[in-house]
């Protein structure tokens, strides 16, 4: 799927709704069995919310053609950096047969028990790879919650052309 998008919904102790909002994910596409992050800031929360949901709000079928899955996170690394902040770096590797562009990277940090505390969508320092060349990349992460416990870094792309 492509254009995925997470609804949320803020609902009082009486079950009515306080606020709702919807985003769209951090990956440009979502294969299957695959996931992406997503966040979403709320103003000033009123007082008066109980609960929320959270929900899948939307998505169409990818046109495959237009994305280059050939790319591979070879080595990440990352460190504390401050009181508030995690910096994440490491190389994209294009292993396929094409050059790619549009190349961005999404960083997710996740605590010890495996729920996402921070995540970001970046370009790395080329955003065009050719095949067998490599680009680097550095993200700084405010993780909220906890320590980082792992970080996951997928590259996506786009054909010339499409």
């Amino acid at each position: 799927l492509e254009q995925v998008q997470v609804g949320f919904t803020l609902l009082g102790e009486d079950g009515r709704i306080v606020e709702q909002a919807e985003r769209f994910v951090a990956s440009t596409l979502v294969d299957v069995d695959e996931r992406s992050p997503f966040a979403l800031l709320f103003g000033a929360i009123p007082n008066d919310v109980d609960r929320y949901t959270a929900y899948p709000a939307g998505g169409v079928a990818a046109y495959m053609g237009s994305y280059y899955r050939d790319l591979d996170v070879r080595t990440r690394e990352g460190a504390t950096t401050g009181v508030a902040s995690y910096t994440v770096s490491g190389i994209v590797f294009n292993a396929g047969p094409e050059e790619a562009v549009a190349v961005q990277v999404v960083v997710t940090a996740y605590d010890p028990v495996d729920r996402v505390i921070a995540m970001r969508k970046i370009s790395p320092d080329h955003n065009v790879v050719t095949s067998g060349g490599e680009t680097t990349f550095s993200a700084v992460l405010t993780p909220l919650g906890g320590p980082v416990a792992r970080v996951a870094a997928i590259a996506e792309g786009r054909r010339i052309g499409q």
